[in-house]
């Protein structure tokens, strides 16, 4: 990042946290509104004391899939490995649009109807429990109603420094 981009709180704001290292995410959605997926790496837990633990995703407002999200009422969170650097590309947008992302990767059919990536550490299907619109981004709980998970000797891909990376 040049010196005058980070002349600004934004440009600091924007620096600082791409030098943090944070997991990556397909997150997914089907239903009568539509099916669709995005790249994120905005993802938290937010509750495992409640009768269904609670989790949050960042999604701009923009996005065809917060939209799709947003009117189907639920969606799959999707933990990826370091096998997945190229799937995250193409959920990113870099290459594939809509539908058209799903033509690559182990895309199963979960019994929610959710589509899961059959080969993610973990995924998480969710019922979009609350949610909020934080200046550009939508903020979106999910209610967790399953949680499946994958290869326990595995570690996830991380996104640090605008690149890919895992844990050594």
């Amino acid at each position: 990042m040049s010196a005058a981009a980070t002349d600004t709180v934004r440009g600091r704001f924007l620096e600082a946290m791409s030098r943090a290292a944070n997991s990556i995410y397909i997150v997914t959605t089907d239903g009568p509104a539509g099916r669709g997926g995005v790249t994120v790496t905005a993802f938290s837990s937010v509750s495992a004391d409640v009768s269904e633990p609670r989790l949050l995703i960042c999604l701009n407002h923009e996005s065809s899939t917060a939209q799709l999200i947003r009117a189907n009422g639920v969606f799959c969170v999707n933990l990826l490995g370091p096998d997945h650097e190229a799937l995250s590309e193409r959920f990113a947008g870099r290459r594939g649009q809509g539908e058209d992302r799903f033509a690559e990767g182990s895309w199963v059919r979960a019994a929610s109807g959710l589509m899961r990536l059959d080969d993610a550490l973990a995924s998480y299907e969710c019922r979009l429990s609350e949610q909020s619109l934080v200046g550009t981004h939508h903020v979106l709980f999910g209610a967790v109603q399953e949680v499946v998970l994958g290869a326990a000797d595995e570690t996830a891909l991380l996104h640090t420094r605008r690149g890919y990376g895992t844990v050594a």
